[in-house]
Formats: structure tokens, C-alpha cells, sequence
């Protein structure tokens, strides 16, 4: 019996050190993917409970909330919620008859608040927007334009 209690022992201590030695991160790594699976979890549950809030929507709950609180400093100038909601307004009705709910729109622009109102003004009608990075040149760029299947290409000044 006592000889039986010893080989298990052994047999417990020789599979610990094998595991540090082969597999070092096996419980660091268990315990990360235990956290994935209850952050899923969590997840799917508020997914069923409530109705999924983009950044767009968030922008405007805010920009109704807050309307005069900075949202944006660019270059010294400050941009309030209600002044970057506006603009993304205008450029919602002067594309409202140009594109569709469910179309996409390339973005060529700079870091710049246009942009901004821009990308806001497109999620406003419904449509994916694309961002096309203003680093590369001729070929790559048409490549990347075909490839998002934009309807529309906005270019920054």
C-alpha cells in the first residue's frame, strides 16, 4: 500500500515538472482562455438583452447630452459635440441621394476633424465606410479601392 501511495507521489511530481518543463504557460494560457470564454459569455448576454450601440450612436447620445463640452482639439481649434454634429449632419444630406443603406464608402483623408464628420455623416446613412491609408501610391491604392467594393470615394483637401 505504502509503496503504491510513493509511485503515485512520484508519478504526480514527474508529471508537474514535465508540464513546467514542456509546456511553462499551460495555466497562465488556461486561465486566459477561461477568461475569454466568461467575457464571451457575458457578451452574448448583453447582445440578447440590448440593442448593440455603435461609436456613431454613442457620438450623438453625447452630442445631445453635451452639446457645447470639446470633443475635438486640432491644430489650436476646439471642436464642441454639437459643432462636430452638425457637420456630420451636413455631410449625411448632401450624400443622402447618393448612396444607399448598406453600401460602402472609401475615406482618402488625413488626420483632420473633416474626417471625422465625414466618417460619422456615412455611418449616419447606414453605410460601411472604408478607410484607405493616404501612405501609398497608384497601384496599391486602386488594388485596395477595388477590394472594399466602394461605391463612392471621398478625398481629403
Amino acid at each position: 500500500m505504502l509503496s503504491w501511495i510513493a509511485a503515485l507521489l512520484t508519478g504526480i511530481l514527474t508529471a508537474h515538472l514535465a508540464q513546467r518543463l514542456c509546456f511553462p504557460y499551460f495555466w497562465k494560457d488556461a486561465l486566459f482562455l477561461m477568461r475569454v470564454i466568461r467575457y464571451g459569455a457575458r457578451l452574448d448576454i448583453y447582445k440578447r438583452r440590448s440593442q448593440i450601440l455603435t461609436v456613431v450612436d454613442r457620438f450623438v447620445q453625447q452630442a445631445q447630452r453635451i452639446p457645447e463640452k470639446a470633443f475635438l482639439i486640432y491644430e489650436g481649434v476646439t471642436y464642441t459635440y454639437g459643432e462636430l454634429e452638425e457637420r456630420s449632419n451636413r455631410v449625411a444630406r448632401v450624400f443622402q441621394d447618393a448612396v444607399n443603406k448598406g453600401d460602402t464608402v472609401a475615406l482618402l483623408m488625413s488626420n483632420e476633424p473633416d474626417f471625422i464628420s465625414v466618417w460619422f455623416g456615412f455611418c449616419k446613412l447606414g453605410c460601411a465606410v472604408a478607410f484607405l491609408n493616404t501612405n501609398i501610391k497608384s497601384r496599391s491604392l486602386l488594388h485596395c479601392f477595388n477590394c472594399c467594393g466602394a461605391k463612392l470615394l471621398v478625398v481629403g483637401a
